[in-house]
């Protein structure tokens, strides 16, 4: 009886035995799918304000405008073009973080120079509104349409910029049939006050408080880890020909 028993245990012992040396070679884990490192735009506070008449004698509200990206993975906008056409479809490239990526379709689009800088233009990346305090109402809107950018202006990021005009970024020519331009993870792009467009005309406003909005991505045409914080605001007390920075809103 006991020698049967213990056969038993030992026939036992050896399916195990068995089981565990065959799992292996049979069976996997599922795989983790990779996840999106997406970016997340915003706007830095404007600068570098003044007054300034224009060679036709409008008054012009001019300063620097600087969008950041503060995600976990780079804001990346790929344009493509047929031979013949005046604009550039636009894809972003979202990276996951298993070393792979993904394009995909956004209603934006590019187009060349119209600044008089010889390179590729997205639409519509920011969007300026100056706001009367008094009154709440719009009394102005930026002019500026359109934005070639990369990384210029570091926004607390330890590494080097990778998107550089010198690398090619927005193209340099009009027969480009594609194009290329980003932001790091901790770059950002400024748009210095000086370059066109980089204003708001304020001829028929009085002085006063005025409230200036500057918005990434206000259409939601890209993908990004958070639309909440894509809008700050600075408070300005405006005169004939000066102005002030009277107070700031929220820091991405």
């Amino acid at each position: 009886m006991r020698s049967t028993q213990r056969l038993a245990k030992l026939i036992f012992g050896a399916v195990v035995v068995c089981a565990a040396l065959v799992l292996p070679a049979s069976y996997a884990p599922p795989a983790i799918a990779a996840a999106d490192r997406l970016p997340d735009l915003g706007m830095a506070y404007p600068a570098d304000f003044r007054v300034e008449r224009s060679a036709d004698g409008r008054r012009l509200l001019r300063f620097s405008s600087i969008v950041v990206n503060v995600g976990a993975g780079p804001f990346e906008l790929h344009g493509q073009r047929a031979t013949g056409s005046s604009t550039m479809s636009i894809r972003q490239r979202i990276v996951d973080d298993s070393g792979g990526f993904r394009d995909i379709a956004t209603p934006a689009s590019a187009y060349f120079a119209g600044d008089g800088h010889s390179h590729w233009h997205v639409t519509n990346l920011q969007d300026f509104e100056l706001i009367r305090l008094d009154n709440g109402r719009l009394v102005g809107t930026g002019a500026k349409q359109g934005f070639c950018f990369y990384d210029n202006y570091r926004y607390g990021s330890v590494n080097p910029a990778y998107y550089t005009a010198a690398g090619g970024a927005c193209g340099s020519s009009a027969s480009d049939t594609s194009t290329r331009m980003g932001l790091s993870v901790g770059w950002g792009d400024i748009y210095g006050y000086t370059l066109p467009d980089q204003f708001i005309d304020i001829s028929s406003l009085s002085p006063g408080r005025y409230r200036l909005y500057v918005t990434a991505d206000a259409d939601d045409w890209f993908q990004e880890q958070n639309n909440q914080n894509n809008r700050t605001w600075v408070d300005l007390q405006l005169q004939a020909n000066k102005v002030k920075v009277t107070s700031f809103g929220p820091r991405i």
